[in-house]
């Protein structure tokens, strides 16, 4: 597997034919753990009671997406797609991965206005290379915080997330390795000495805007790139389904206009 890991998600190396793994790092989707959920993330499709009530600072909607089919792409001498996909133990699949995000409240749905993405989670782990340069990704990214790891804004169909747009603090856990002859080379980690992430929270994840369809049940955003050297470029596409909303009986006062 190469590593997803966004950028951004983590390192993500590519083998190639005459010279194993090269490696770079990816952003998107690949990630942690697939519940995505902690308490900001949302619970169930009910509308969770009224926005005032628990001592909420306004009226705010958490929606949590399931993210199957979102994809990392990795551009080099021999290209590999990996999928966020069911079975995730298959070499070119990775997740399971979700994203939460706050709406302001508009008389009792979902509106325009101020958006953030208060939780993001994708288990990257998956297989890239040939059988000389065998490259492993195993790492969970996740990016969590009530008052937003991005910050954007909705109007009618679509999020702009500003200039610059990435997830922060975006972190990543575990490990990058390899196996076969070829290790080592163009990027690709030595053969029993693999890249470690230990709650590594030192690179952004790169964003682009959010496209909505059918209010705000699905998106999708159109490929970022995560991670670009000379031996690869690797993007991220993020395609996400609506599982749950809820009105935020706590939101707090940071998320808040």
């Amino acid at each position: 597997m190469s590593a997803a890991c966004g950028g951004d998600e983590g390192t993500a190396a590519s083998g190639t034919s005459a010279a194993g793994g090269s490696t770079a790092t990816a952003s998107g989707g690949s990630t942690a753990t697939a519940s995505g959920g902690n308490s900001s993330s949302g619970g169930n499709s009910g509308n969770g009671g009224n926005g005032g009530s628990g001592g909420a600072a306004c009226a705010t909607w958490l929606v949590t997406y399931d993210l199957a089919g979102s994809v990392f792409f990795i551009d080099a001498t021999l290209d590999f797609t990996i999928t966020v996909d069911e079975p995730y133990s298959d070499d070119d699949k990775m997740g399971p991965g979700t994203m939460t995000l706050r709406f302001p409240d508009d008389n009792g749905a979902p509106g325009d206005g101020s958006v953030t993405i208060v939780d993001y989670s994708l288990t990257q782990d998956f297989v890239t290379g040939i059988n000389l340069a065998s490259v492993t990704t195993d790492i969970d990214a996740t990016a969590q915080d009530a008052c937003g790891v991005a910050a954007g804004t909705l109007a009618g169909s679509t999020v702009s997330w500003g200039s610059g747009p990435e997830m922060k603090p975006y972190c990543r856990d575990g490990q990058v390795s390899c196996t076969g002859t070829l290790c080592g080379i163009q990027g690709s980690p030595s053969e029993g000495a693999p890249l470690v992430f230990d709650n590594d929270c030192s690179e952004p994840h790169p964003l682009n805007d959010f496209a909505f369809t059918n209010g705000v049940d699905d998106f999708t955003m159109a490929a970022a790139t995560v991670s670009m050297d000379s031996n690869q470029t690797s993007t991220m596409t993020f395609v996400g389904t609506q599982t749950s909303k809820m009105l935020d009986p706590a939101t707090p006062a940071c998320a808040c206009n």
